[in-house]
């Protein structure tokens, strides 16, 4: 909604934002748009009504998951906690996605710093590695 209402502060094309949202799921308490539905109902106005925001996703995701049904694709007419791990598994065996997670809130190390997520393929040091002793050492 924010790119909709003002697209020259995000630099966009007017025409970019124009799109209405497509019903993927169906929920009993809030319809085919549980998204919109809940934007109306908090009274949203931008991006920065984060406590709002923030009331209106978990409402979302929790409504979506435990009583949302798959209104169109492979799985529509399932439940959405059936059909989340079969649309998962269908993006990773063609190709179109691959696995990932991340913390859900901020991590912290044991000495106080923030933790940065980042998809790399080695998560620690292998300090006794040879090669890597060699390039350190230099």
């Amino acid at each position: 909604m924010d790119l909709r209402k003002k697209p020259e502060f995000y630099k966009i094309q007017p025409e970019w934002a124009a799109f209405d949202p497509v019903s993927v799921v169906t929920t009993p308490n809030y319809g085919d748009l549980i998204a919109p539905t809940l934007y109306t109902k908090f009274k949203i106005q931008s991006q920065k009504d984060v406590k709002a925001l923030g009331e209106a996703k978990d409402i979302a995701y929790k409504e979506g998951f435990f009583n949302g049904v798959m209104s169109m694709g492979p799985f529509k007419g399932e439940t959405v906690q059936l059909a989340k791990p079969k649309a998962r598994d269908l993006l990773i065996d063609s190709g179109l996605g691959f696995k990932y997670a991340e913390p859900e809130s901020l991590v912290m190390s044991r000495s106080g710093e923030e933790c940065v997520v980042a998809l790399v393929d080695q998560w620690y040091i292998n300090y006794g590695e040879e090669e890597w002793k060699k390039t350190a050492e230099t």
